[in-house]
């Protein structure tokens, strides 16, 4: 309810500012919480785990990442910068839901054994997601991070370091979220002394 709130507010601030819509939901922070908000949604009215390779957990585990990501280059690369947000919102969708995503994940840890390979297809859509920013930023002169922007970065050599960083990054917060998911199971699985007593 927060995240939608935040969205909300944020929408509203850019609106207000006559900023581009389109532009305002291009950014990967709104999509990222759009997807999460949908994925805890469906969660919620739909428990039961499902089998096969897109099952419930794998699909749970996809916003994951994606808001972790969005945690980690916010406080990296985007923090100290001026950003025109709603500091409520700034504070919602880049701090406090990437850690309510991880709790969740380890609170209600995956009900199956997910390998490293099956959540690489978690990147299908931040890989989308760069395809489709890269491609438009030129057409319209505008990119949504400035690590991204070959204008402001140091050119497209400096942009393709960035991106490769943070792919690497992705891929380390999959290992370490299936590596997670993991022990968390096992340690909830685990009987407690007052189940041996009995």
């Amino acid at each position: 309810m927060l995240a939608l709130i935040a969205l909300a507010a944020q929408l509203m601030q850019s609106i207000g500012a006559q900023r581009s819509t389109v532009d305002f939901f291009s950014y990967f922070t709104i999509q990222s919480n759009l997807i999460a908000v949908g994925v805890l949604l469906w969660v919620a009215l739909k428990p039961v785990k499902g089998p096969g390779p897109l099952s419930r957990d794998l699909i749970r585990g996809a916003p994951v990442l994606y808001l972790t990501i969005t945690g980690v280059v916010f406080f990296l690369l985007l923090s100290d910068l001026p950003l025109v947000t709603v500091p409520f919102a700034n504070t919602v969708l880049h701090k406090l839901m990437p850690v309510v995503m991880v709790a969740d994940w380890l609170i209600d840890p995956p009900s199956e054994a997910l390998s490293f390979r099956q959540a690489t297809a978690w990147l299908i859509y931040p890989l989308a997601w760069l395809g489709y920013t890269m491609l438009r930023g030129p057409l319209v002169g505008w990119y949504p991070y400035p690590f991204l922007n070959p204008a402001v970065a140091g050119g497209y050599g400096a942009v393709l370091f960035s991106i490769l960083l943070i792919l690497l990054g992705g891929l380390f917060f999959i290992w370490l979220l299936v590596w997670l998911g993991r022990k968390a199971r096992q340690w909830i699985s685990k009987p407690s002394a007052v189940d041996y007593a009995d």
